[in-house]
């Protein structure tokens, strides 16, 4: 061992080298790839950069955030030491399989870090399968990573993770190295000034004193998807096919292209996410140019230590613009009996898939208001723990709790066959990781996954390629259709929700 060698070894403790060893022994003994993880405790002393700055700092890397503003907690990874994509029937169950079998081959070294902390980060997409548009080469119907790096925050604790890959050509050097300049990354102090803020500073010290002389602005340009008279022709024939049975209620989704004359600055649109709807759960998955993004209220199930936590999210109406307008549009809300039979679909649909698997469930008899910037929901919480098994037998997890909930009737429809086969007839929408099931999972089966709501696609650096321009956004917002809907009310509905994210987007 040269010198080089000798001081690498030597940056981890002796303990933490050893470890490092049994893990390439044990990859030479296989033949198997292994892993090894690094958690390092922050110094409580020491802050921790936001979520949105180290999930810049990933680049073009893979890359995944997932942060609640308000609980201060967030998970931001970058890079891929091993990756799953599948599509299918079977894509849960390849996704699970997978994780099971990275989870018995990671030696986990450094300061203690509990089991039910995230350690792998995905999706799927709406449908099982992909359709196959370029649009969404980068999110397949499935596909989860463990990744190079986690930087993540939980219950007031800042922890980094650093994985390397062992195979059974690695030394212990190497993987060592490997780890050391992950750690150096994280803990790298070298902050450049933002050279956005040094242009804004040199351009406003330059100004032109007359306004006639200044620079054109940014350009956005929006177009539907399809023209308001067609949407609620597609209402209508939902409304026909309730009578035809057995569809009983369908949710149906359009979306917003978005051309822009400039790279979408991420970051900066989280941010102004973030600020607007500190209650939901922000999220983002990037992979080079494209980012799919959503600021989602909804919960699809979160399961941690046989507790499960979930939520039925349907139903909704504007914000009032004044206190005395708000509190009678919640009144209504609560008091439609189309609002509150759509919600009924979703609540009921979950008590179904939560008895086969829970021994208690915790349900109220009425659902609550969930007020959000611009729009409100009726959201009843729902809680339960799964049975026990014996020791032999595999339980539920939150993969299963995700295939069997997925898609619930808050963004598909019921009954889910009958919904799914009209919207692939009718619909007329390919939405890829619209309302699909976006998540972690931890190294117990457990995880949290939210639906992606409130979502769009991002596309950079288009540029001469494509004539749009240097970006292009895709924006989704649906609506719950049942008997009594009435066609221009679903059309305001997905007006209000697309404005959630086209005004933050196109701040200007």
């Amino acid at each position: 061992m040269n010198r080089e060698e000798t001081a690498i070894s030597h940056a981890l403790p002796s303990s933490e080298r050893d470890l490092v060893s049994i893990a390439v022994g044990r990859a030479r003994e296989s033949g198997q790839t292994r892993w090894v993880a690094l958690a390092v405790d922050v110094d409580p002393g020491t802050p921790i950069e936001d979520a949105l700055e180290f999930f810049s700092r990933a680049g073009k890397r893979d890359r995944f955030l997932w942060s609640r503003d308000v609980s201060s907690d967030f998970s931001v990874c970058w890079g891929v030491v091993d990756e799953i994509e599948s599509a299918g029937a079977d894509r849960f169950r390849d996704v699970r399989s997978w994780c099971e079998g990275v989870r018995a081959r990671i030696d986990w070294i450094g300061d203690s870090r509990p089991a039910t902390t995230a350690t792998f980060f995905g999706g799927f997409g709406f449908e099982t399968e992909s359709r196959g548009s370029a649009e969404w080469k980068a999110f397949p119907a499935a596909r989860f990573v463990l990744p190079e790096v986690i930087v993540e925050r939980r219950n007031g604790k800042a922890r980094g993770v650093f994985i390397a890959r062992v195979e059974s050509s690695s030394s212990v050097t190497s993987v060592i190295r490997e780890l050391l300049e992950r750690r150096k990354e994280f803990e790298g102090s070298d902050r450049r000034e933002d050279p956005a803020i040094v242009g804004a500073s040199t351009a406003l010290r330059s100004l032109p004193v007359s306004s006639s002389d200044w620079p054109a602005g940014p350009e956005y340009r929006v177009r539907s998807d399809r023209s308001h008279d067609t949407f609620r022709a597609q209402v209508r024939g939902a409304l026909d096919a309730f009578e035809r049975g057995p569809l009983s209620k369908v949710v149906l989704a359009r979306s917003l292209t978005v051309d822009h004359d400039g790279d979408i600055d991420v970051p900066s649109f989280l941010g102004r996410l973030r600020s607007l709807y500190p209650t939901c759960t922000l999220i983002a998955m990037g992979r080079g140019e494209d980012t799919f993004l959503a600021a989602t209220p909804e919960t699809l199930v979160r399961v941690r230590e046989g507790a499960v936590e979930t939520a039925a999210l349907a139903g909704s109406a504007p914000r009032g613009r004044h206190p005395e307008e708000d509190r009678a549009l919640a009144y209504g809300l609560m008091s439609s009996a189309k609002e509150r039979s759509e919600h009924a679909h979703v609540v009921d649909a979950i008590r179904a898939v939560l008895e086969q698997s829970c021994e208690a469930i915790e349900i109220p008899e009425s659902p609550v208001l969930r007020p959000l910037f611009g729009i409100q929901h009726l959201e009843t919480p729902i809680r339960g723990r799964l049975k026990r098994v014996s020791e032999s037998a595999r339980g539920v997890d939150a993969l299963d709790l995700v295939e069997a909930l997925h898609p619930t009737p808050a963004v598909g429809g019921t009954p889910r066959v009958a919904a799914e086969d009209w919207l692939q007839r009718s619909e007329g929408l390919d939405r890829g990781w619209y309302a699909g099931p976006i998540g972690w999972l931890d190294s117990q089966g457990g995880g949290d996954f939210r639906v992606a709501l409130r979502s769009g696609l991002i596309r950079n650096g288009l540029g001469e390629s494509d004539r749009s321009g240097a970006s292009r956004v895709r924006l989704f917002a649906g609506a719950g259709i049942v008997e009594g809907s009435d066609p221009e009310q679903e059309l305001v509905e997905t007006r209000i929700k697309l404005r959630a994210l086209l005004a933050p987007l196109t701040e200007i």
